[in-house]
This record gives C-alpha cells, structure tokens and sequence, in this order.
C-alpha cells in the first residue's frame, strides 16, 4: 500500500501526515491490504496514530479497493464531530480521494466508487440495515454492550471483507481485551544499541531516581526528576535518554512481534504503550504515573485506571484483588530473621486489635520503616493483656507515640489506657474519605482542601463515667477502611514499597492465614457503576487489621509519604517519627 498524503488539522503534528512520522504503523497498512485478513485490532494508548492510520487506510480503500464502507463511533455525536473536525478535512486535501466524491447527505458520503456511512453505536437499525465490506470501529470500549457484535454481521455478504476494531482498552476481559486476545497478539519490540537484545517497549524498564534531591521532605521535584528519567535495557542495563534521535531510532528500527503465532491468520491484533511515539515525553508518562500513584493512596483509582488504559494501552486488571492467597505473600519473604538488625530502619510502630472472643485476649505486630517505603515484619503475635502489651512495646523498643490499639471494641477501656500510656487510639471508617482543610505551604494565610484516608478528632477516655469531662480529651484516629486496604494491598503487592516479611521457615501459618483474611471484589452500586470493596474469607484477621492501621500511622508520621500534616504526638507534630529514628 502506497502511503497518500492527507491532512489532519486535529493531530498533535501539523502538515501532512506521513507514516514516516509514526513508523509503526505502517504495518497495520500493509495487513490491511490482505485479503487473507479478515479483522485488525489495534489496541493501544491514546493519541499515538492509530485514528489517523484507519483514516489513511479508508482512504486507499476509497480510491485503490473500494466497497461499502461504515465507520462506527460510540454515539452519533461522536460520529458527527469526527466527520466534521478530521474526516472531511482529510478527504477534501486527499486528490485521489476528492475526486472520487460525489456529495454528502448527513453523515453519509457517495463516492463514484462506493457509499461511506457514518453511524453511531448506540442506533440497531444503523447498525443492521446495510452490507458492509469495509467496517471501522473506532473506540470500541465505549460501544454500548451488545454493539459490537450486532454490527460485525454486517460484513457477512462480502469474501473480501474486512473488520477493524480500534480503541484505547478498558477492562480485562471486556470486547476489547477478548479481540485482542484472539488475534495474534503483535507487540512493539526493539533492539538494544548496545548489546542487540531484542525486549519489549515496557513501563517497568523507565527508570528514575528517587533521593533528596528528587523527593525533597516527600515531595516530588519534577523538574530534578527529569533529568534522572533514562530507559535500561533488560540485559545490559543500557541507558537510552529521551532525546529526539534515540526516540526515533526506536520507533525507526523496531518491529512487531507476534506474542501469540498460533492465532488464525485471518485475525491480526497490535498493541504498543506512549512510550513509542516521540511526541509523548518519557517526563510526562513518569509524572502522571507518580500522581497516579499518590491518589490511588488516597483512595481513588481512577487516574492510576486511566494511566494503565490511556498511556499503557493495556487493560485494566483490578491487581490489589489478587492479594488471596500465600503463593502471593511469596514475593514479600526476604532472607532476614526476626531480631536481625536493619541498618535501613527510621522508625518502628506497634498496633494491637482487642478481641474478645475465645477470652479477651490481643493480636499484635510491630512493623519497622526504611526509606521510600521499605518496611520489615519485626515481630508478631497474641497476648492477654494491657500489660502484656506496654511489656511487648518495650521489648521491641516501640516508642508509645507509635503504639496503636483498635478502639472498635470496649472503646473506653482502650481510651482510659491510651490515656494511661500514651499508645493512640485508631479506628476504621466507612467513608470513602476525608476532606479537610489545611494551609497551603509557603503561603501564609491560604488554604486548601485535600482528600486524605485518616484524620482525627478528640475523644473523653472517660466518658459514660462520673470522671467525664474532668480529664484531657485525647486523639482518636480515624481512616477509611476500603482505601486503606486498597493501599495496604498496594504494598503487599510490592506495586509500591517494599513490604517485607522473614522467609517460609521463619514466618508462621498463623501469620500467612491473617494476612490474606480479605478479598477485594467488584461489585455494582444501584446505579450499574462498577465500585470494589473488600469482603472478609477468613474468620480471624486481626494481623491484617495490625498492618492496617500500622500503615496509617506510617503515611500520619510521614514515614510513608503522602500529603498532609501531622503526627500521633499530641505535643509535636513529628515526635512520633523521630523517636522512631533513634
């Protein structure tokens, strides 16, 4: 197929499209040309060429090929605003095509050589009313459910037909993900500069540095950070920066290839992530992951979602879910035992869950930190008593700011021994989240309201009692229960951090069984949205709860970092972490 010259006024590069500018595609053109080949996918990240390839295809089928034509969009005002905006525009600087066109009637073109119908997903009848040799599904994951299938009858009276399902992904599973699935599975692949390694064009080999000068006091200085960002190679860990001339000998010199060779011949399927088009810096995949990353320990997956769908091109799998079983815990044993020391440590936390069934008794774990989200099991176990408790904590040298103890059951009795010792009192929350307001940094006077997954509020230890009201309220901690597990999970999973536990010949079942007490599950609000929560499998799991409100008071401490002020200390708003330090 012979590349035509056309015009896109809506790209992210002016002039003429050429596929010079985007390599890559040129061998979805050529697949398109086959006649063995019934359907193309093409799944993949958002603005990178692969609308405008299709149009480019349409348009040498107009001219070199033609047949009915039909080009679906998720709705008809989608379909309208790709006529107006890119189609027409297109077609009208393309001669070969232009000459070809008759008129236009609503969003229907007629060409001397063929009719072309624009339609939108969500009309049957458009969708069944005609016979279609040529048929482009553009952004498929939008189609309302049943769509694609009703529409790729459609091509059922032609031999040379052919079927292109286009779209950024949505879920695992979902139309888009099975089509992909079913064809043969081309992935960008390049080789290595320096050593000829032939690997995968992947996230995970983006590297960037993470030290005071990039995350000074927690934050991140993007600007310091990007000139850390370089991609190393899998086998000789080569660097390759983001500079035009590496950019475009990757996308230059590297090829598809097939992950899944015994697929029909007839179905071909593409995918490649932002990293490949030059137009897209390495800088900003880097921070809108990292941003990603910070809201989804707040809570909201959303923008993590959108960066694996839009930027990744891949489907989205719910992997904070996966935390069930011990093979997963597998990857969090290190070859430590409890009581060696950790020249990484920075601060240790205690936290007890009170329960009473079986005899009231306690479940505790103490849990050390280390820089950038490191943490270390020091110990765990159960225990009869408050005494017991204040012994264990000196045992392991916990400081009392960081001594947490559920307030969930006997409330009082855990408020008048907080009160006692100074260990704080922490509980769950059905809420989403919190919103709270706070100043703005370097700015007097401003404030901002932020989303957080804890706050606190003042509780009377004595309160019920003829002592209420004559003693020093303290604090009681409060978090969100389904998004800190959702973080709590993102850390066993080593998605961040590192959470480690001793290995399988230290660590016990007990332990194993607890840990993996939840599940994280997908369900549906009365409105049909997808929302997950998470769902106890097991009876006990109290060391769970431990590690849950340990993190808390990991990320209030700012151990963990994240955005917001404080401390457990009630007197010092950073005594908590820096007794922990010592």
């Amino acid at each position: 197929m012979e590349d035509h010259v056309v015009v896109d006024n809506t790209s992210s590069m002016s002039g003429n499209w050429r596929s010079d500018n985007s390599p890559w595609v040129k061998e979805i053109a050529e697949v398109a040309a086959d006649n063995r080949v019934k359907r193309v996918v093409v799944k993949c990240s958002a603005q990178s060429a692969k609308t405008q390839t299709i149009m480019g295809i349409l348009c040498w089928a107009i001219a070199e090929d033609p047949g009915p034509a039909m080009w679906v969009m998720a709705s008809k005002d989608d379909a309208k605003d790709l006529f107006k905006d890119r189609i027409d525009p297109t077609f009208r600087a393309c001669k070969p095509v232009s000459d070809l066109l008759l008129d236009t009637e609503g969003l229907t073109y007629r060409f001397a050589s063929m009719p072309l119908y624009f339609v939108g997903a969500g009309s049957p009848s458009k969708l069944q009313s005609k016979p279609i040799r040529w048929l482009f599904l553009d952004e498929v994951r939008n189609y309302p459910k049943g769509a694609l299938d009703t529409v790729l009858k459609r091509t059922r009276s032609f031999w040379n037909s052919r079927q292109f399902i286009i779209s950024t992904p949505d879920m695992e599973g979902d139309t888009v993900d099975r089509s992909f699935k079913e064809g043969d599975q081309r992935m960008f692949h390049f080789s290595c500069p320096a050593c000829g390694q032939l690997q995968p064009l992947k996230m995970e080999q983006l590297r960037w540095d993470t030290n005071d000068a990039t995350k000074p006091a927690g934050e991140w200085n993007f600007d310091a950070l990007a000139e850390t960002i370089r991609y190393q190679c899998v086998a000789c860990v080569h660097v390759i920066r983001d500079t035009p001339v590496d950019r475009r000998t990757i996308a230059r010199t590297g090829r598809f290839i097939r992950m899944n060779p015994n697929a029909p011949r007839s179905t071909v399927s593409f995918t490649w992530s932002a990293l490949l088009p030059h137009w897209v810096t390495w800088r900003s995949l880097v921070e809108e992951f990292l941003l990603a990353q910070a809201a989804a320990r707040t809570g909201d997956l959303s923008p993590l979602k959108a960066f694996v769908n839009e930027s990744l091109g891949e489907s989205w799998r719910d992997q904070l879910g996966e935390i069930d079983d011990f093979d997963n815990l597998a990857g969090c044993m290190e070859d430590y035992d409890f009581g060696d020391p950790w020249p990484d440590e920075r601060a240790r936390f205690m936290a007890a869950d009170k329960q009473e069934s079986g005899g009231e008794h306690y479940w505790w774990v103490v849990r050390a930190f280390g820089p950038f989200g490191k943490s270390r099991l020091l110990g765990y176990g159960r225990c009869n008593t408050f005494a017991e408790l204040e012994e264990i904590r000196k045992t392991y040298n916990v400081p009392n700011t960081n001594a947490i103890l559920d307030s969930g059951f006997k409330a009082r009795e855990v408020y008048r021994f907080c009160a006692s010792t100074g260990w704080k009192a922490f509980k769950g929350d059905d809420a989403p989240f919190f919103l709270l307001h706070e100043p703005v940094p370097g700015k007097p006077g401003q404030m901002r309201t932020v989303r957080r997954i804890w706050r606190y509020t003042y509780v009377d230890p004595h309160f019920g009692t003829a002592q209420a009201g004559k003693f020093r309220p303290i604090k009681l901690f409060q978090f969100a229960n389904d998004p800190t597990k959702d973080m709590l999970a993102e850390y066993i999973g080593r998605l961040v951090g590192e959470f480690s536990i001793p290995g399988h010949k230290r660590i016990g079942r007990d332990y194993l069984k607890q840990l993996t007490a939840e599940r994280r599950e997908e369900t549906k609000d009365a409105r049909g949205r997808l929302r997950f929560v998470w769902k106890r499998v097991r009876k006990d799991n109290h060391l769970w709860d431990c590690e849950l409100m340990i993190l808390v008071a990991a990320v209030v401490t700012k151990v963990v970092a994240t955005q917001g002020p404080s401390s457990l200390s009630q007197s010092h708003p950073t005594k908590g972490a820096e007794e922990g330090n010592k």
